[in-house]
């Protein structure tokens, strides 16, 4: 019996033991098939993927494209209607290119126009005098095209080498005379290097190529440049336009005819011309990500033992995978949408027979409108533009004239009205576009910011008058002028400089006409210069230059290098040859430091911007950094009760506590900082949070570097915030270290000093007054001259990857500067730098000593605690029970309402998070008051704003805690709510 019952227990473990590894390879064959079945869809994924990105970026880039030849093709429109209306018959091959050069004015996209006859002759071009004669385009194979297709408008050629050496490809309109006869064409030469430039300028991806071609297969340009390639047909393009009109979902895969390279293509028509432009990546790059994937697949199914973790793993770097790709879409889009924004002229387009009104954010930007849509109701539109009052009678009526057809183009120039009130010159012109009847269905155009040129126009107008006004008085005005006078004889080599010149040089004034060795033996030129001064006056003497004019340095007897402009013009005799060279001199040192100087204020400014927007990206991430800080900070706080006084765990948790805390500081300053303004500002005893800062320099300091330190500010103080003072004497001292390297020493000093005259620093110019004066010195390697001049700029480093942020500085310098003060900095390779920092002082400050005042504690209460974060729930039930309250958590606010609104006499307080999905704290609060209008409220927020702080008041909550939240001021907030 006892051997039955044995075998009877053993078979049903030995056909278990025979079950297992039939089992196991059935799990394996089943994680295998799973990884083949995710490579391959990964594989179509990353396709996919591809061709979204490169259909996206041809089919914006194709826009921008058929908006720049949509600008040349309006001039050639014009043109191509000039000559209909027979306005350019009588004009002569001069004329003509003076016609053609103005209206290629502002047309950057080409390299000049040409004007040719029914026979292929060329009349006139923009950019170079008439070819030499049998110069005839008629051989060119667009030419028949344009000639005997009367259906023929705008056509487009391939690339091609023009007679000045430039690859360019023509856009032609044909001619026609009055009767309709083909007589002959103008072209536009399209600049190669204009949409190479432009391609390079968007900053694709890695490995992605723009191509633009016509839809011939013909390559116009292309970037990466193939200048090989440039002109040459490739039938690829047929096969991308086929798949495109098939509505493929995938990219074309295809071997480069250019390099040889394995790529996926898209391909987007540009809109309205014979172009497509064509976007390429190596597939290469492409699928890395898969066949990483693909890898990492590969290796999991050998970790049988581990498949839970092994798909964790999986489904959590899918998950990344994505979330990048989606991050790198939306940047792509947004690189793109900058792209649109074209040349420097602005393109508008109005829409009669609709009513709307197209206008380039450039062209916004120039006509004062705030940032818009591109396209909009044309009634609309008209009002954000604010003309000048002056100006608006005559721009309206030059509008009028050319929508009834008695001007050829619209064209005016006026001043508009700038957001900051101030006005600006601008110059619009205008082409309509009339149907059969000559009525205008549409009017499209340019707009350019003239405000420079206007300017330097009306100061040239003033010139003018003032010098015929002053003719007659020319003696007077040479002895009373401010220049100095000078006339060099080429012929006898001798040089006039009359006593004001001479007084303008420092030289004593003399006989003013010696021989030109003399002069040249008295003056002292800067070494920069010479060799310019001299170029200048040989080019104008070979006729190079019409006039002579060159600001140049010279040694003034007082000391310093003088600026000067001099000015001249040579008198040439029949033959063309100088014989005399005469001008005036003026000492422009005044005006060249004053362009020094507002060039260091620019630099300010933009330094400035840069500074605001990290503050408001620090500020979103300081945001969600409190909910960390305060699991942190709460869980410490707990431990730190339980850990006996004087052990090595006390001491542990006290370090990690007052970190915890200074981090806490640290955040609450970053959001200061964030919302463009300065935290809460107290007296601050420099020298011993100074010295608290040296303390942890101290012990973090490497082997081979020693600090010396000098605290001699006493009991000197400023208002500001104690975590920007420690700030910025870590970051500094962080510098110096890094340095050093390995050796060296570490010199930071504190003092007080009164400065009785202002001081120009590197960063700023500061006031005479009383300051406090940080000099943090190292005997590191230095810093180059051209380093210095960025090194307060945000994100500039010049360290290794992951040793440095380019963070430390600019943070430094704008707390200095948000302190009133500036920056100093000293250095000299090979010897070290030295950092001083200037902060204005206004009274004394004894160091405080903290005082700890006891927890207040409850009384059994019972306080709903809300939350949407799960572990700040559980802890906030463990401090209100170590604090004597009765803890109920919810991390759903909705839940909380509902078990308040049941039984909501059970609850003393309550204590809730502002920021929760599917009601905040403040209509929470203003929820439970509508059931218990006497509930004391207590609100949390990891960012708190004046905004919040009025909304909390008014849904009747009596405090709002910022985040993260020590036990201490919940215990007094609670304390004080419920005894109120």
């Amino acid at each position: 019996m006892k051997l039955a019952a044995t075998l009877a227990s053993w078979r049903p473990q030995r056909s278990m033991r025979r079950a297992v590894p039939w089992l196991g390879a059935i799990f394996i064959a089943a994680i295998v098939a799973m990884a083949v079945f995710d490579m391959v869809r990964t594989h179509r994924e990353a396709v996919a993927q591809t061709g979204r990105e490169l259909v996206t970026q041809a089919r914006i880039i194709a826009e921008q494209t058929a908006r720049s030849v949509q600008a040349v093709d309006v001039v050639l429109r014009h043109i191509e209607e000039q000559h209909r209306q027979g306005r350019l018959d009588g004009m002569d091959s001069t004329e003509l290119r003076d016609y053609l050069r103005e209206q290629a004015i502002g047309l950057v996209q080409i390299n000049g126009l040409i004007l040719f006859d029914a026979d292929g002759t060329p009349r006139a071009n923009s950019f170079m005098p008439l070819p030499p004669p049998g110069v005839n385009v008629a051989s060119h194979p667009l030419f028949p095209v344009l000639r005997d297709d009367g259906n023929a408008r705008l056509l487009v050629a391939g690339t091609t080498r023009g007679i000045d050496g430039e690859w360019v490809f023509p856009v032609v309109r044909r001619l026609t005379s009055a009767t309709g006869a083909f007589a002959g064409g103008v072209a536009a030469r399209g600049r190669v290097d204009y949409f190479q430039t432009f391609f390079r300028d968007i900053q694709l991806d890695p490995g992605t190529k723009t191509t633009l071609m016509h839809r011939n297969g013909t390559l116009l340009a292309r970037h990466p440049p193939a200048e090989s390639a440039l002109g040459q047909r490739f039938p690829l393009l047929d096969d991308l336009l086929a798949a495109n009109g098939a509505g493929r979902g995938e990219p074309l895969h295809r071997v480069s005819p250019i390099d040889g390279v394995d790529r996926y293509a898209a391909v987007q028509v540009v809109p309205d011309y014979p172009l497509a432009v064509v976007v390429t990546r190596d597939a290469d790059i492409a699928l890395a990500p898969w066949r990483q994937q693909a890898l990492g697949s590969a290796a999991r199914t050998l970790a049988l033992a581990a498949l839970a973790a092994v798909m964790m793993a999986f489904a959590m770097r899918q998950f990344s995978r994505l979330d990048a790709s989606s991050r790198s879409l939306e940047a792509a889009k947004e690189r793109f949408a900058l792209a649109v924004q074209g040349s420097d002229d602005g393109i508008w387009d109005w829409d009669h027979v609709g009513g709307t009104m197209f206008a380039s954010a450039r062209a916004r930007e120039i006509l004062g409108m705030v940032p818009g849509p591109e396209t909009e109701e044309a009634t609309a539109w008209f009002q954000q533009v604010h003309v000048h009052p002056d100006d608006e009678a005559r721009r309206w009526q030059a509008l009028d004239e050319h929508m009834a057809g008695h001007t050829a183009a619209y064209e005016q120039e006026f001043r508009v009205r700038q957001p900051d009130g101030h006005y600006r010159w601008v110059r619009v012109r205008g082409v309509a576009v009339r149907n059969g009847s000559s009525r205008p269905v549409r009017m499209a155009g340019s707009v350019s910011d003239v405000d420079a040129r206007r300017g330097a126009e009306e100061a040239h107008m003033r010139i003018e008058r003032a010098l015929r006004q002053s003719e007659e008085r020319y003696q007077l005005a040479v002895a009373g002028s401010n220049e100095g006078l000078w006339d060099w004889d080429l012929k006898h080599d001798m040089l006039f400089l009359s006593q004001r010149a001479q007084t303008l040089m420092g030289l004593d004034p003399g006989e003013p006409l010696r021989a030109r060795r003399d002069w040249i033996a008295l003056t002292h030129y800067h070494p920069e210069d010479r060799a310019q001064v001299r170029r200048a006056i040989g080019a104008h003497l070979r006729g190079v230059t019409p006039t002579f004019e060159i600001e140049y340095r010279l040694w003034h007897p007082s000391g310093e290098w003088h600026w000067y402009r001099q000015r001249g013009i040579a008198v040439r005799d029949d033959g063309g040859k100088p014989h005399r060279m005469a001008g005036s001199m003026e000492d422009i040192s005044r005006r060249r430091h004053a362009e020094a100087e507002r060039e260091r204020l620019e630099v300010q400014l933009r330094q400035a911007q840069k500074l605001e927007a990290i503050g408001t990206l620090a500020g979103g991430i300081a945001h969600d950094f409190n909910n960390i800080l305060a699991a942190i900070l709460g869980y410490g706080e707990m431990a730190q009760k339980g850990a006996a006084e004087g052990t090595a765990l006390r001491r542990h948790i006290d370090a990690a506590q007052a970190a915890g805390l200074r981090a806490k500081s640290l955040v609450e300053r970053i959001l200061a900082f964030s919302r463009s303004g300065v935290g809460e500002r107290v007296p601050v005893h420099v020298q011993s949070v100074v010295g608290e800062a040296l303390d942890l320099v101290q012990a973090s300091l490497p082997q081979g570097v020693t600090l010396e330190r000098s605290l001699e500010a006493g009991d000197a103080a400023l208002l500001g915030d104690p975590t920007q003072i420690h700030q910025v004497v870590m970051n500094l001292c962080a510098n110096a270290v890094q340095a050093m390297k390995s050796s060296g020493t570490m010199v930071v000093r504190v003092g007080t000093e009164v400065l009785q005259a202002p001081r120009t620093v590197s960063t700023s110019c500061l006031p005479a007054g009383d300051y406090l004066r940080l000099v943090v010195r190292d005997t590191g390697m230095g810093i180059a001259p051209q380093v210095l001049e960025r090194i307060f700029d945000p994100f500039f480093t010049t360290k290794e990857v992951g040793v440095g942020t380019g963070l430390g500085l600019s943070l430094v310098h704008g707390i200095v500067t948000d302190l009133g003060g500036g920056i100093e900095v000293e250095s000299r390779m090979g010897e070290g730098s030295a950092f001083t920092v200037w902060l204005p002082w206004q009274r004394s400050l004894v160091a405080a000593t903290s005082v700890e005042e006891p927890l207040q504690l409850g009384d059994g209460e019972t306080v709903l605690i809300v939350d949407d974060e799960e572990a700040l729930v559980r802890l906030g039930e463990e401090m209100m029970a170590e604090l004597g309250y009765e803890p109920v958590g919810f991390a759903s606010s909705a839940a909380a309402l509902a078990s308040f609104r049941s039984t909501p006499q059970r609850f003393s307080a309550v204590l809730s998070d502002e920021s929760m999905p599917e009601m905040t704290g403040s209509e929470l609060a203003r929820e439970i008051r509508s059931i218990r209008a006497d509930i004391p409220i207590v609100l949390m927020s990891g960012y708190v704003t004046p905004a919040l702080s009025v909304r909390a008041r008014e849904a009747g909550v009596r405090e709002v805690l910022s985040k993260p939240i020590v036990m201490r001021d919940i215990a007094r907030s609670l304390a004080s709510a419920l005894r109120r």
